[in-house]
């Protein structure tokens, strides 16, 4: 028994003991091929876009409303020109307008921001309020950036998640 044992103890240690190929690490890092001038760069002169917020969101079952403090962020990305805000509209999950966030048109620099905030206590939107937002601009120029962001607590555990707009008209 003990030479048995002896005798698979020493198999193993030779196994073990075989030369294992080890893999070299590439000298050269990839490069990406597939990173080319782009054809047709949409720009635009103008959108109307539709913008999800989640003021209140359910939390375990229907009754049991989580509500959250929302973020609208309008981003102009033009390097060289502004844009011109016409309409930040705030509608509840009714699709009824709740507030006009803007009574005349606002210009928006070169790389600037607007934001727009939804208090945690305002509770007019539900859970499917939206904004729509209107902008142009007198060039073609590259489509801003906008977005909500919904930020909340819950216990001791924090949250966030954010919500890009999707175009409705373009011009």
């Amino acid at each position: 028994m003990k030479k048995t044992i002896f005798i698979l103890a020493v198999l193993v240690f030779q196994v073990s003991c075989v030369d294992q190929k080890v893999q070299e690490a590439p000298k050269e890092i990839p490069m990406a091929t597939e990173f080319k001038p782009a054809e047709g760069v949409r720009k635009l002169m103008g959108q109307k876009l539709y913008v999800p917020i989640y003021s209140s969101i359910y939390s375990q079952f229907e009754e049991n409303l989580l509500h959250l403090t929302a973020i609208l962020s309008l981003r102009n990305t033009s390097f060289k020109e502004k844009i011109t805000i016409l309409n930040v509209d705030y509608y509840d999950t009714n699709g009824k307008l709740i507030k006009r966030y803007i009574d005349k048109p606002f210009t928006l620099g070169v790389l600037s921001t607007k934001d727009f905030v939804i208090a945690e206590n305002d509770l007019q939107g539900g859970t499917g309020a939206n904004f729509i937002v209107e902008w142009s601009s007198d060039k073609k120029v590259s489509t801003p950036l906008v977005e909500s962001v919904m930020m909340g607590i819950s216990g001791t555990k924090g949250f966030s998640f954010s919500s890009r707009s999707k175009e409705i008209e373009a011009h």
